[in-house]
């Protein structure tokens, strides 16, 4: 039985519960591979464009915390979201990104994949920058896809109610040390603050997510009433 089985008995049937189906059972919407395409896609333009200086873009695109926050120039937090240091860097964000913007957009629709996701992003960034030397240069998409990560884990838990709280917890937990965990190198040109403060941003706003959806979230699901025989032999 799965949780949130009842058990119901007349003494000589007994009859529970059973989910069929939940909202993660649904067909992803068929333009979710396209906007994860096309977001990941604008990403990958704007690193080539800061790398080749194109318009300018090395002098506005990346953002430091004296930039933000001394001479006000807010829209670098976001961006520094689409900066890269290398092919590199571009590649180890570009796959989750992508993978998890199809899981995003294609379940929770285009608010969630590409606009929350960009949204929190620059949050996260503010939060980062405020913490560095005032000199650092923060740049890449890393907060964000751990944004995604945090906020993707906490609603497969909540939804996927066919399994078990403790199934689900455990697949959650070692999906978010598999693909989150901290690397067995410290290496110093990388922000695990974002990290950190991305995917606790992440988990805070799925959780919100699903109280305010809760209601169609649930609607969602079919049950089915199994009936079975009681033996008489066995007790209830």
């Amino acid at each position: 039985m799965n949780s949130g089985t009842l058990v119901v008995s007349d003494g000589s049937f007994q009859s529970y519960s059973v989910i069929r189906s939940t909202w993660l059972s649904r067909k992803l919407d068929n333009q979710a591979a396209q906007v994860a395409f096309w977001t990941t896609f604008v990403m990958w333009l704007a690193s080539f464009m800061f790398w080749g200086n194109s318009w300018a873009a090395a002098d506005w695109m990346s953002a430091t915390a004296t930039q933000v926050f001394t001479q006000h120039q807010w829209w670098r937090a976001w961006t520094t979201l689409f900066v890269h240091a290398d092919l590199r860097h571009l590649l180890s964000n570009s796959l989750l990104f992508f993978i998890l913007g199809i899981f995003l957009s294609g379940y929770f629709g285009a608010w969630i994949f590409p606009f929350a996701t960009v949204l929190f992003g620059g949050i996260v960034n503010l939060f980062v920058l405020r913490a560095m030397p005032a000199a650092s240069e923060l740049i890449g998409m890393s907060g964000a896809v751990f944004w995604m990560g945090g906020f993707w884990l906490v609603l497969y838990f909540f939804l996927d109610r066919r399994k078990t709280g403790i199934q689900r917890a455990l697949r959650a937990f070692g999906v978010a040390l598999l693909l989150f965990g901290p690397g067995e190198v410290f290496d110093p040109s990388i922000s695990y603050r974002a990290h950190f403060l991305g995917f606790a941003f992440g988990v805070v706003s799925g959780g919100i997510y699903y109280w305010w959806k809760r209601r169609e979230f649930l609607a969602s699901e079919v049950h089915e009433t199994i009936f079975e025989e009681i033996d008489s032999a066995t007790p209830v």
